[in-house]
């Protein structure tokens, strides 16, 4: 099983999270270079102490007052990455440099969808992909966040640094503000996009279009036949597909599905 390096664990995943050994509120901006101690009232973020312990990594819990030492710290993120370690091996199908495996497990360690989401394209040969889905993740509990989105361009750095290379330094202590992350909200719905609803607007008016002729073609046939049922079905299509207009009309039709599926994919897979 591949492990999780040193050598990220001192320069992404440590300094991003900083070591504070006592409960705070991990969107709570600091106040003179600290994060205020939690006092037991109303949370916005998630409840964090040491290097990114959460009550959700499992172990030890957070309650009130709770204070720990450097040390227990250092056990608590050994501990914590472990499982993060675990997952990312678990679900990578494809060959990834040491760089790009401490990238996706410092990902999971923030935002395991993230990291999940990522390791989907690695597997499905889409690696160049990684970049920008990893920017879809910078919200924590709703609100946009500066500094998760300081953290994935970190991690994206590691990600893309070849193992040769000298790797990327750590953050300035002065940048660093990460809350866990989770997915930016929902892309627009394509009633909502104005590129979807002209395609359905498109597509309805072709469609009505091709409904008028054919009911045109119907009613010479009726004429000339005199009732509905002496019609044969391949008559009428052969009188449509004989007209260029009605021809146009089905490419305008196909022109607009394309257009709306295209719009509704990039909406749901890559809005950032």
């Amino acid at each position: 099983m591949r492990r999780y390096s040193q050598a990220a664990r001192q320069r992404v995943t440590e300094p991003w999270e900083e070591c504070v050994l006592y409960v705070y509120d991990d969107k709570v901006p600091k106040v003179h270079g600290r994060y205020p101690e939690w006092d037991g009232g109303e949370v916005r973020g998630t409840l964090t102490i040491g290097f990114g312990h959460t009550d959700a990594a499992g172990g030890l819990q957070i309650h009130k007052g709770l204070r720990i030492s450097r040390e227990e710290a250092d056990e608590l993120l050994s501990s914590d990455l472990a499982p993060c370690e675990h997952a990312v091996n678990r679900l990578l199908k494809a060959e990834v440099t040491q760089h790009q495996f401490d990238g996706l497990v410092d990902t999971y360690f923030n935002c395991p969808t993230g990291a999940v989401a990522a390791i989907k394209l690695i597997n499905a040969g889409r690696i160049d992909a990684v970049p920008a889905k990893l920017l879809q993740y910078t919200y924590s509990k709703g609100e946009h966040m500066q500094g998760l989105v300081n953290r994935r361009n970190a991690e994206i750095a590691w990600f893309n640094t070849p193992d040769e290379a000298e790797p990327p330094p750590a953050p300035n202590p002065e940048v660093v503000f990460s809350p866990k992350g989770e997915r930016n909200p929902p892309p627009k719905t394509m009633t909502q996009s104005k590129t979807g609803a002209a395609s359905l607007s498109i597509g309805a008016s072709a469609i009505a279009y091709i409904v008028k002729q054919a009911n045109e073609v119907l009613d010479q046939a009726r004429e000339l036949q005199g009732k509905v049922a002496d019609l044969g079905l391949g008559d009428v299509l052969a009188s449509l597909t004989h007209r260029p207009e009605v021809v146009l009309g089905i490419a305008v039709v196909g022109l607009a599905a394309f257009i709306w599926f295209d719009r509704r994919y990039k909406l749901v897979n890559d809005h950032v």
